[in-house]
C-alpha cells in the first residue's frame, strides 16, 4: 500500500523532482531551459503525480518505488494536455510542415496520427501504421526530428510499435 509523491516539472517537461510530498516549489525555474516549473495542473490545480511511494511500518515511513518515473502527458483530473505535451505536439506539427516530400493531405493525416499516438485511443494502432508510412516517405531528417520530439511523451507500447524494429531506422540510419 502506498501513495504518489508530487512531481515538479518545467513547462517544457524537464523533471525537477518526482518525489516531493508537498506542493512547495523545489525550484522556481528549470536549470536546463530556464522555463517556469509547475507541480500542479494549471487548469484545475491538481498535483502532478510523482513517483509511487510504498508505506513502510518502519522508519522512514515511506519507501520510494524502484520503478522509473514516467511523466504524465495529461492531467488525470482535468484530462487536458500538460504544457510539455502541447508544446511537443506543436513542434511535431511544425516539423511536418517543413516536409517537401509530403503533400498537404498527407501532412494533415500524419498530424492526426500523432494526436492518436499521444492519447492512446482505439485509433492508436491505425495511427502507428499511418505514422510509419508517412514518416518513411518524409525522409530521415523528419523521422529523426519526430522521434526526438515524441519519444518522451508517447506510451511504451507506442514506442515499441514505432521505433523497435522499424525498417526506416535500418534503411535511413535515423
Amino acid at each position: 500500500m502506498g501513495d504518489y509523491g508530487i512531481a515538479q516539472l518545467c513547462l517544457n517537461g524537464h523533471l525537477i523532482t518526482s518525489k516531493s510530498n508537498d506542493i512547495t516549489p523545489k525550484q522556481n525555474f528549470c536549470s536546463s531551459c530556464g522555463q517556469t516549473t509547475i507541480s500542479a495542473c494549471q487548469k484545475c490545480d491538481t498535483p502532478i503525480k510523482g513517483s509511487y511511494r510504498e508505506v513502510s511500518q518502519i522508519d522512514p515511513p515511506f519507501r520510494n518505488s524502484n520503478s522509473p518515473y514516467s511523466k504524465p502527458s495529461y492531467c488525470y483530473n482535468w484530462g487536458e494536455a500538460f504544457p510539455w505535451t502541447q508544446r511537443s505536439q506543436e513542434a511535431a506539427f511544425e516539423l511536418i510542415n517543413l516536409s517537401d516530400d509530403l503533400n498537404d493531405t498527407e501532412k494533415e493525416d500524419l498530424k492526426q496520427s500523432i494526436i492518436h499516438l499521444l492519447k492512446d485511443t482505439p485509433k492508436t494502432s491505425i495511427a502507428q501504421v499511418k505514422f510509419k508510412k508517412y514518416v518513411t516517405k518524409a525522409g530521415s531528417e523528419i523521422a529523426k526530428g519526430l522521434k526526438d520530439i515524441l519519444i518522451d511523451i508517447v506510451s511504451e507500447t507506442v514506442k515499441k510499435a514505432i521505433w523497435t524494429s522499424w525498417r526506416i531506422l535500418r534503411t535511413t540510419k535515423v
